[in-house]
């Protein structure tokens, strides 16, 4: 069975909820900005949207575990000190690699380095986790998972150098959206937490 580890878990409002009849990825998003409305007193609108997101993420990766087109196995979330690493896990060559998750309600937007934070990824996974850059452009040890529609061209191929891959909405649309065995399966892991 899998285990999930983020602490939404059990600091969110309705988890059933959220997964309930949820068979793409828009109703997902849509469902867990409801809930971060109902008390923001409690917790705070934008994080319950980030830590769901978060947990989320990670049953999506413990989900995908041998598919190449997401490419981090192994996945473990970090809850402390959050410096830019959401998460550790290992990519496809058997590498340590990092996770930074960014939830956006616009799909449509594009994450820069700036205004996101994104440059914390790349100075905390070397700091903290001791992950660099690889040579092979195609051996990524960076990943970033979000709702906007993916990286600001400037932000992927100038600052980061084509070195960090994004798996925004329209791949998790691609993936997600009417694959019920993946929602049944997530609702099942849910209702046993």
């Amino acid at each position: 069975m899998i285990q999930l580890e983020h602490t939404f878990k059990t600091k969110a409002h309705d988890l059933k909820a959220l997964f309930e009849g949820t068979v793409k990825m828009s109703t997902f998003m849509r469902k867990l900005e409801q809930q971060a409305e109902l008390d923001p007193d409690r917790y705070d609108r934008d994080k319950y949207v980030g830590d769901g997101f978060e947990f989320f993420v990670e049953l999506f990766l413990k989900l995908n575990p041998t598919d190449n087109r997401v490419g981090v196995y192994d996945y473990q979330p970090t809850q402390e000190n959050d410096n830019g690493v959401d998460g550790i896990g290992v990519n496809i060559k058997g590498e340590k690699c990092v996770v930074q998750i960014k939830f956006r309600g616009n799909t449509q937007m594009l994450l820069t380095a700036n205004q996101d934070h994104l440059a914390h990824l790349i100075s905390d996974g070397m700091g903290t986790h001791k992950v660099v850059y690889a040579e092979d452009p195609k051996n990524y040890r960076h990943f970033i998972f979000t709702t906007a529609e993916g990286l600001h061209y400037y932000t992927n191929d100038e600052f980061f150098k084509s070195k960090v891959k994004c798996f925004a909405f329209n791949d998790f649309r691609s993936m997600l959206d009417n694959n019920v065995v993946f929602w049944d399966k997530a609702m099942e892991i849910v209702m046993n937490l």
